[in-house]
């Protein structure tokens, strides 16, 4: 039912809609970094922003496409839109007016969970369990504060399975986890460009802007392309989970607390850009595509930033350049788009993603062997990386929530 080809790329703005929600692709190396760093904060109650930042985002997602769908419809489209999305695979048949016990042995987070840090303590599955608790928000026409979501078993700990509760809080009780106000539209800032001025940009953009349309979930609802687990994500759901950590650490440790989560978040970005570049710049895909152009080093940054501006996270583009010093921008990026539409106006860059992968960007280049061919794409290779004598540090400079026409990132020695 669901079919992905149906949206279009915005090229103008570099970002992709599907039911009213602006869509990004995260890599499992962040996806699951980032949920990790929040969970070790164990100091802060963060259980109920890793459910409710997915059930809102999802919400206000299958409201839209579910419109006009009867109950078997609707089901189905949640199903496909899981799987498509690269989440694993669900089964609703059994979900009614009461809720559902829903076993699955398909599931993003806990297969990649226990790839990276092995097995859990806990279920981590938190995406899914506000999936599920914003799908029978939508068919059955319940508010969002009414509804419960548990996950009782978890593959990530050793289980057989995952195994999640859904069901309809009963008065006076209230929803286990955290809702939200609505949001405001996407408002995108239409300014002039500075390009990458590359000579081969555009070949390489339009050779992968098709991508969207091609990573979709396998048989097992799974999108495995550039030597990663890729999941195309709601981007206010994964940028809440940073502006709610953020918003939580301040409230334990005031300033302190919000240096410390921008760092971690910072540290998040670095694992992207090392796996997921890395990845992609190992590839089949791009040696077949993107290599044949490349010359420098220089060109395999602008490669890279023609690839990913196809991904739906805003134009990339390089102004200053050299081993010592970039200066990076991203017009209209997600990050920054994002914390308008939930928040308003910043009184801080927001760009974390964004500038740790501009900065992991940095030290695969100039401060590993990758460009000789060396594959780096290792837990221990990150750990080396980070380690190094050489190591690049990141200054925020400017940000669209706080008023700038684009993010704007140093990366430094």
């Amino acid at each position: 039912m669901f079919d992905i080809h149906q949206y279009t790329f915005d090229e103008q703005h570099n970002a992709l809609d599907i039911g009213g929600e602006a869509m990004v692709f995260h890599c499992h190396h962040y996806i699951n970094y980032l949920q990790r760093s929040i969970l070790d904060a164990h100091y802060i109650d963060s259980e109920p922003f890793l459910i409710g930042s997915a059930a809102d985002a999802v919400y206000h997602q299958l409201t839209q496409l579910c419109a006009g769908l009867d109950e078997n419809q609707s089901k189905q489209m949640a199903q496909d839109v899981y799987k498509a999305f690269g989440y694993g695979l669900i089964d609703l048949s059994t979900l009614n007016a009461e809720g559902i016990e829903l076993i699955t042995y398909k599931s993003f987070f806990s297969k990649t969970w226990l790839m990276k840090f092995g097995k859990a303590i806990k279920p981590v599955d938190y995406y899914t369990r506000g999936y599920l608790a914003a799908v029978y928000a939508v068919i059955y026409q319940v508010p969002l504060a009414q509804v419960t979501a548990q996950q009782t078993m978890c593959m990530a700990c050793g289980d057989a399975f995952n195994t999640h509760k859904i069901s309809r809080a009963h008065s006076p009780q209230t929803g286990n986890f955290a809702t939200y106000p609505p949001k405001a539209p996407t408002r995108f800032v239409e300014v002039p460009k500075q390009s990458l001025n590359w000579e081969h940009e555009a070949t390489i953009t339009q050779a992968f802007l098709g991508a969207h349309a091609h990573f979709v979930g396998n048989e097992e609802g799974y999108i495995s392309a550039f030597g990663v687990y890729l999941v195309r994500n709601q981007s206010d759901y994964v940028n809440r989970l940073q502006f709610e950590f953020m918003r939580a650490m301040s409230d334990v440790a005031g300033e302190y607390g919000e240096t410390l989560a921008s760092e971690l978040l910072l540290e998040a970005g670095h694992a992207c850009g090392f796996f997921t570049y890395a990845g992609i710049m190992t590839s089949e895909e791009w040696r077949m595509a993107v290599k044949p152009y490349l010359h420098s080093k220089e060109d395999w940054v602008k490669g890279l930033a023609a690839l990913i501006n196809t991904m739906g996270w805003g134009y990339h583009t390089a102004v200053e350049l050299s081993p010592e010093r970039a200066v990076f921008r991203n017009y209209n990026d997600f990050e920054d788009l994002s914390y308008q539409r939930m928040y308003g106006q910043s009184t801080y860059p927001v760009h974390w993603a964004n500038s740790g992968g501009f900065t992991g960007l940095m030290q695969l280049i100039y401060s590993t062997r990758l460009v000789e061919g060396e594959r780096i794409d290792s837990e221990e290779g990150f750990r080396q990386m980070r380690r190094s004598t050489a190591k690049y540090q990141t200054k925020m400079t400017k940000s669209i929530a706080m008023g700038d026409d684009y993010l704007e990132v140093e990366v430094f020695l």
